[in-house]
């Protein structure tokens, strides 16, 4: 059976709900290995965080090798009322996750899924799993974008979204607007980029060449199924390159299990 890596910090999400907040766990990594999960492959997930949230992610993914490097604090991402805007509050972030670690957990692995939601993976870090000798490497790039304003916690979102990576991966993931934040001249020629748009679906470009497929129409959509959408897109697009599918089926497969993440096709779409 195939293998799954996914590298970045598993975290814990708060969410208004109603009248309080619910605590939950998140994370790139949790989204991207539950995906893996359900279509048949073996899933690696290497992390950072407490003891707590170790027993936590454990719980939460059974039948998952979860390899949690300690560290004194999780990650912790706090959304506001509207959720689909994403985390606006970071009160504490897990310790960075250690290149030397890489190697074993590589080893054997067919996709390693680069998921950063605040920093935690750099280029050092991407340079140990090709240098592992990972045959398919891709990666969701949002965490790059990030920072925080210490004393608050208040997340802050960098200007441009830089490319280091562009040379070490096969595939990448993006939003509209963390696409709108690549230099024109990042070099992500031999890349299969996608770029998400929501309930419009998706374009992808590889080469000379784009893609465009179409949203499927949802309704009944709670704004905190939004959350995780981008990085379910992700898994489901890296395991069918991995698998050999061709760039735009690899896009409409993504497509629908991303729409069936975030809620119900809307009538007539089957």
């Amino acid at each position: 059976m195939s293998t799954y890596l996914a590298i970045g910090s598993i975290c814990w999400d708060e969410v208004p709900t109603g009248g309080g907040t619910e605590r939950r766990l998140g994370g790139s990594v949790l989204f991207a290995s539950r995906v893996a999960r359900s279509l048949g492959w073996d899933v690696r997930v290497l992390t950072s965080g407490t003891d707590e949230l170790a027993a936590a992610a454990r719980a939460a993914l059974p039948g998952v090798d979860l390899q949690v490097q300690p560290s004194a604090d999780d990650t912790i991402m706090r959304f506001p009322e509207q959720a689909d805007r994403g985390p606006q509050w970071v009160p504490t972030v897990a310790d960075p996750l250690h290149p030397e670690r890489v190697r074993d957990a590589v080893d054997g692995a067919d996709v390693v899924h680069l998921a950063p939601i605040m920093g935690e993976v750099d280029e050092a870090l991407a340079r140990s799993v090709v240098e592992a000798g990972a045959p398919f490497v891709g990666i969701t790039p949002q965490g790059l974008l990030r920072d925080r304003e210490s004393g608050t916690g208040r997340l802050l979102r960098l200007p441009a979204l830089t490319t280091w990576w562009s040379s070490l991966v096969d595939a990448a993931v993006v939003s509209e607007e963390e696409h709108d934040q690549l230099a024109p001249d990042a070099g992500l020629e031999r890349v299969a980029l996608a770029v998400t748009k929501g309930e419009r679906g998706c374009f992808g470009c590889l080469g000379e060449e784009r893609t465009d497929v179409a949203g499927i129409e949802l309704h009944h959509v709670d704004p905190t199924s939004t959350i995780g959408a981008g990085d379910v897109f992700a898994a489901a697009c890296f395991v069918a390159l991995a698998e050999g599918e061709p760039f735009p089926a690899a896009l409409e497969r993504a497509n629908r299990v991303a729409a069936a993440h975030v809620g119900r096709s809307a009538p007539g779409d089957g």
